[in-house]
This record gives C-alpha cells, structure tokens and sequence, in this order.
C-alpha cells in the first residue's frame, strides 16, 4: 500500500464517500472550525483492547480532536466491550467498527493512526505494516523479539514519513525531563554511571495458574479466542491457563522478552536521554544471570550486567532484587520495589527509585533553576497529546523510532549475555554482534508465513 500525499482537509474529503460506504459516520463534537473540526481531527484505530488497550482509550477520549473509529483483538469480548464503551461515549451506536483482522483497518483510507496495544510479539510487525499503509503509529514497548526486523520498521517509517511514538511515557511525564536536564548540565558533576532496574518474572508469582512459572498443561482454547491470531508470526504452542493472561503475554519467550525489556526499558529511555545516546547503544555487555527451567515463562530471572558506553559512561543493569544490595549502598531511604534509575557523576547521584519517588544525594537539585544558556530537552505536554500533536504538525515525536530501536537494542544485549554467559560486544553502527554466531542467533525468531506481515 502507498502513502497518499494528500493534505489533512483533502485525505478527510475523500474519506468522507469512504467511510459512508463503511458505515463509520463523521461525528462533529464541537464547531466544525475549531481543533475538534473533521479537519483537524485524528482518527485512529486500536490494534488491541485488554490493559493496554484501555490505557490508550482511556487517555484518547480526552481529547475532542482524536477519535477511535476502529478496534481489534484476538479476544471477542473485548473487542466488543471496547467498541461498546466507545460509542456509548462518541453517542452513537455505530462509530466504532469492529474487526476480527488488523489488516482490515490498515487497509481503512479514514484511519490516520494505529495504537499498537497488542501483546509483545506483534509490536513491530504491526508497525511496519502500519507505516507502510500509510498509518501514524504510536506503539508499545518493548519494541521486537527480532532486532532484524527493527531495520525494517526504521525503513518503512522513514521511507513512508511517517509519525512514529514509542510507548515509553516517562519522557512526558513528572520530574524526568528535569532530571534529564540536570544530568545534561552538570549539576552531579560528569556523568559516569547509571544504574537501571526492574522487576523480573518472579515479581508476580502469586498471580500465575500454574507455579512457580506458569502452567505447562494443555487445556481446550477458550471460544472467545483466536488463539492463532494471538500467536501470530509466532510458533504455535500448546495453550495452557497461563499463556495468554497478562503474565503470559509478558513472560512466555515466544512472545515476549520479559521484563527486562517490557519494564526495564521506562528507566532505560531516560538513562539514554540522560546519556544523549539516543542514536546509539553500548559496545560491550558482561555479567551474570539466570533463566528459569521450569513453566512457561521463562524470560530473565535474574540479571547484573554492566554495559560500557563508547563515551566511557558505564550502564549497569540489574533485576530489582540484584539492585537492592546495589542501590541501598548510597540510598540511606527506604527501599521502594518496583523499577528504577540513577545517574551517578562526580559531584553527586539523581535519580527515581520507583515512579515517581524522586531522590538525589542533594535534595535541593530538584529546586535547582537552570541558567538561560543551559540544554532543555524536548518538551512533552503529554505522550499521548504529543504523539497527536505531532500526527497534525508532522514533528518528530519525543520517542521516535530511532531511539526505541537503540533502547530495545540494550534489551536484548543483556538478554543474550545472560543466556550464552559470555560477554558481547555489539557494533553499534553495523548493528550487529561481534565475533558470536551463537548469541547473534539470538537476536532473531523463526516465524509462521501466515503472519508474515512485514
């Protein structure tokens, strides 16, 4: 499919004829004038409605100038609770449409957007296929289980001009920009660490069917699932109570790279912002971890990798429970679960040690006024507004696709360090790891060609 270049009023003009024939009317909340106007406003579609679904629905219908038209999801029920919900708030029976198939909506001309809320497995293929359709994409983290595809998805973006958002929210959010900017300015002297953190697949084991890793015995899939679609390009597995759950979706490896790609990589966009390595990842990985050998779910355990930066910066990543003995080094508070990041420099230590639980080894850095003459980042009014704000201006957005393949890169280096116990050392310009077949293998999935959507 080819992008049109077309205006935003002429795309709506001949989407108006389109969508009648589709039976998906054009609501006018509002003046017909304003930045609610038809003209102005963003359609979009969600390619997923369980958790993550209902946090991108929850934020788009506060803002008169996006509108759902379109939802999807290998579960039927939520499919339609979400279509349900959505036009009981739009005030009308039929303005959201349902399908069965994400291809159907990308072949939709009045969607201008795709929220990718699917599960893991399915973010970068979605995406391609989304930019290559001539869709904006705002799409969940992580970002691939495959680091080749992640070229292509660069390639299609760009090639397509297209509006590309990562769903790692933290750079629009509370005191991280001004973290970031005291990092940038010195005010801990020169940066030369930085800790990240996060949970691990023993975080929720009280929630799992089947202990201690979820359950390995097949049951008859339930009516309400297409358990194909939620495979996707994905090997096709017995399907047990545990397995397309939320924990599932997060931990079984054939879907998923586990947390510490799924929540590891919230600290790890702002250690890469702190560090203005958003172009780049670090060159060598080395340290320890494990890997559970039982259940389903057998991402990550543990991990404690200290990873080197071409610029001498050092980046040590760490499970929660690894980094507790770490943190609480120089961490004279109480310790607070969760997920984390510190940057250390040579005239102090800032950082957030689980959201939104602010410390430094200086308090008063956070009421720090910076100078007129010192760097600002990127300012973020929100990541959802900013993603819409950026579909309407054609601007970058503040995690565009550069940076979410640069991050996912770590992700997957810490991934194969611990499963080969080897260090690597990556090439960051050929995007490759060096002198490793075995661990090379790792970084990509064999895939079923009825998915093949990329």
């Amino acid at each position: 499919m080819k992008t049109m270049n077309l205006s935003r009023r002429d795309f709506m003009k001949g989407s108006l004829a389109a969508s009648a024939a589709l039976a998906v009317p054009t609501i006018l909340p509002g003046s017909a004038w304003g930045e609610d106007a038809p003209s102005k406003r963003v359609n979009v579609a969600l390619l997923g409605c369980g958790n993550i679904g209902n946090y991108h629905k929850n934020w788009l219908v506060q803002y008169p100038d996006a509108q759902v038209v379109a939802v999807c999801d290998a579960y039927k029920s939520r499919r339609t609770a979400m279509a349900e919900e959505l036009n009981k708030h739009y005030g009308s029976a039929d303005t959201v449409k349902i399908y069965n198939d994400f291809r159907e909506i990308l072949a939709l001309p009045d969607v201008d957007a795709v929220f990718i809320g699917a599960h893991d497995n399915w973010h970068t293929p979605m995406a391609i296929a989304a930019a290559r359709a001539g869709k904006d994409i705002y799409c969940q983290k992580p970002l691939s289980l495959n680091l080749e595809q992640t070229k292509l998805l660069r390639t299609a973006v760009n090639d397509n001009k297209r509006v590309f958002q990562f769903g790692t929210q933290y750079r629009s959010e509370s005191l991280y920009p001004k973290m970031v900017e005291l990092v940038r300015n010195g005010y801990i002297g020169e940066l030369k660490r930085i800790d990240v953190w996060c949970r691990n697949v023993r975080n929720d084991t009280d929630k799992y069917n089947g202990k201690p890793y979820g359950s390995t015995v097949e049951i008859p899939v339930p009516e309400d699932l297409d358990f194909n679609m939620w495979q996707g390009p994905a090997a096709m597995v017995p399907y047990t109570a545990d397995r397309c759950t939320p924990w599932g979706g997060y931990h079984c490896p054939e879907t998923s790279l586990g947390f510490v790609a799924g929540c590891a990589i919230h600290p790890l966009g702002i250690a890469q912002w702190g560090n203005r390595t958003d172009h780049t990842s670090p060159v060598r990985y080395e340290g320890s971890g494990s890997v559970p050998t039982e259940g389903i779910f057998r991402t990550l355990e543990r991990w404690d990798i200290l990873c080197d930066y071409e610029n001498g910066v050092k980046l040590h990543m760490m499970d929660m429970e690894t980094a507790k003995d770490e943190v609480m080094k120089y961490y004279t508070e109480k310790w607070h679960d969760g997920d984390g990041v510190v940057f250390h420099g040579t005239e102090g230590w800032i950082g957030d040690f689980k959201f939104g639980s602010f410390c430094a080894s200086d308090q008063k850095l956070w009421k720090q006024e910076l100078k007129s003459t010192d760097e600002r980042v990127y300012e973020s009014k929100g990541h959802v507004r900013n993603f819409l704000d950026c579909v309407k201006s054609r601007k970058e957005t503040v995690c565009p696709v550069e940076m979410a393949i640069r991050c996912d890169t770590i992700a997957h280096m810490v991934d194969a360090t611990v499963r080969t116990g080897r260090t690597i050392n990556w090439d960051p310009k050929a995007e490759q790891i060096v002198g490793d077949a075995e661990a090379t293998a790792l970084l990509t999935r064999p895939f079923r060609e009825e998915w093949k959507v990329w």
